[in-house]
């Protein structure tokens, strides 16, 4: 296919000056038939960026997340990118790495990017992002967190919370540890805490808190000191990923999980059913979000009306990994 350099070539003018015709900017009238006469003659297809700028009409998506290695992010993703498809979309991802300014930045660049719509898998709601939502011309959807003045696709994390420490309780685990993240993170690290430790103290029985991170390899190595205290029975992991890091290390440290050790978890990731064994988790079926995301979006984009706060069910699935005391 012929570039954009052999068409300024054969057309006899420079390459910023194809740019900008492509980009309707200002051409001569002699110029733009030169150029026009080129594209023509060797059925030459603008790429889609040059298409969006020039008819003002984009086709893309931008996506923000916070990390490429997540299990959750890699099924909402599938979600948004199954309903973008159906629509003729495509969606530019960009991954911040849980840096907070890198994800403000993020939004940024798409919007230069000119892309019709953005979805962000947010961390927190701060006011800087409030602020940027105000200043941007295109729609914007966040998921995972929650705020009045947003657009959001959220579970009920506190509700969430409760469900599993409820279908935990008739295992008898008088003795419970929940690793969580910080409260900065408010969904996961304030109000699913809250609805599993106020579940279980309502009914007596003692929690202690541990603040972590997502990590697996952070949590393997809090595991790895923690585990070796017999009198805490049951561990309550705020992700299926970080109880991959305790699985690892009960097994360096000779506990068998399911027999010496009860671990469960949240978010009902594919490989949670293949550990062994399987994870006692919530599933929160990631890819639906996605789809809802992209959905609510797409009625933003052509302008209908949609729910400021879409919250997608969960549902409770009992595995091998916690015993009955």
């Amino acid at each position: 296919m012929i570039t954009i350099r052999q068409i300024a070539k054969e057309a006899g003018v420079s390459k910023s000056t194809v740019s900008r015709y492509l980009n309707d900017g200002y051409v001569s009238e002699k110029t733009a038939e030169k150029i026009k006469k080129v594209i023509e003659e060797n059925n030459y297809s603008p790429n889609e960026f040059a298409r969006n700028l020039k008819y003002e009409k984009s086709k893309f998506i931008g996506v923000v997340i916070p990390r490429i290695d997540s299990p959750s992010t890699t099924s909402m993703l599938a979600g948004v990118e199954k309903i973008s498809r159906e629509h003729d979309y495509q969606i530019l991802i960009s991954n911040t790495d849980l840096d907070d300014q890198r994800e403000i930045e993020s939004i940024y660049s798409l919007v230069q990017n000119k892309v019709a719509g953005i979805i962000v898998f947010a961390t927190k709601i701060t006011d800087e992002h409030l602020a940027l939502q105000n200043k941007i011309e295109i729609p914007i959807i966040f998921v995972g967190q929650q705020h009045p003045d947003i657009y959001s696709v959220i579970h009920d994390n506190f509700q969430a919370g409760q469900l599993l420490a409820s279908n935990l309780l008739k295992f008898n685990h008088q003795k419970v540890r929940y690793i969580g993240v910080s409260k900065t993170d408010y969904s996961v690290g304030v109000q699913r805490k809250k609805g599993v430790v106020s579940t279980f103290i309502a009914q007596g029985i003692q929690v202690e808190e541990i603040e972590s991170s997502f990590r697996t390899m952070a949590n393997y190595e809090l595991a790895k000191q923690l585990l070796q205290d017999k009198t805490y029975t049951l561990y309550v992991t705020a992700t299926d990923n970080m109880a991959i890091g305790f699985y690892r290390a009960a097994f360096d440290l000779g506990l068998i999980v399911g027999q010496d050790i009860s671990i469960a978890g949240f978010g009902g990731y594919m490989f949670s059913e293949f550990l062994t064994p399987p994870l006692t988790t919530i599933d929160f079926h990631h890819e639906k979000v996605g789809e809802q995301a992209m959905a609510n979006l797409l009625d933003l984009i052509v302008g209908n009306s949609t729910i400021k706060e879409s919250i997608v069910p969960v549902s409770y699935q009992e595995r091998k990994s916690v015993i009955k005391l």
